[in-house]
């Protein structure tokens, strides 16, 4: 149990760790499509070996993931406007932060095969997986503020992706890098974060409770199976 307990925080560490240094020290960014495929296929091989993760757990990450990864497409013509950090959310909520982190990871690394994969891909990874962490080491406190305390969340995450994401254009694109250029790229971003956060709580609005109840419902019967 306790390996159970380390491993995932760690792979999460190490990503964070591989990123950013290939981000500040200059590496190519443009085989993102190679790393994120090694990424996932090596973390799925390393949790199920270890038995942190079984075939039914799985089978729930993959369908929300291709559910977010395809849904994302249809509104890309709306800037901002996506439910795949809606998908995250809830399934960090449900079947925990690790679970949560593999389906933001993957979730980006399908819809971005229609969108275009490149130096984002990872960050977006990153973003869309820790929203995934965030609501599932915090599922207790946010159960305590009811399914208004998730929407609203889920508003302010439309934000906070923003701001991850908006250290890579900062990185990528504005010299020197100064506390003067990471704040201008989060301010030109603040519309396009805005309806983010506003389809989130569109999302989350319209599906939550269905999607909160179905994926316990599943995971509290995968449990019974397991045991």
């Amino acid at each position: 149990m306790k390996k159970n307990i380390k491993l995932g925080p760690i792979i999460i560490i190490l990503y964070t760790i591989i990123l950013l240094s290939m981000t500040y020290l200059g590496f190519g960014l443009e085989r993102a499509v190679e790393i994120s495929a090694l990424f996932i296929i090596g973390t799925f091989i390393v949790l199920f070996e270890s038995k942190e993760m079984d075939s039914k757990t799985m089978a729930a990450l993959a369908t929300m993931s291709a559910l977010g990864g395809v849904l994302r497409v249809p509104f890309a013509g709306i800037p901002g406007f996506q439910p795949v950090t809606f998908i995250c959310a809830v399934t960090g909520y449900t079947l925990g932060p690790i679970n949560g982190f593999m389906v933001g990871a993957m979730c980006t690394f399908i819809s971005n095969f229609f969108l275009g994969h490149g130096p984002w891909t990872l960050w977006q990874m990153l973003a869309w997986g820790l929203c995934g962490v965030f609501f599932g080491l915090l599922k207790n406190k946010i159960s305590k503020l009811g399914i208004n305390g998730f929407i609203i969340l889920c508003g302010v995450w439309g934000y906070i992706y923003g701001t991850i994401l908006n250290q890579w254009y900062v990185l990528e694109f504005m010299r020197p890098v100064t506390l003067k250029t990471i704040l201008a790229g989060n301010i030109l971003s603040f519309w396009h974060d805005t309806s983010h956060a506003i389809s989130n709580v569109i999302f989350a609005k319209l599906f939550g409770e269905t999607f909160i109840e179905a994926l316990e419902r599943y995971n509290k019967r995968n449990k019974v199976i397991r045991g």
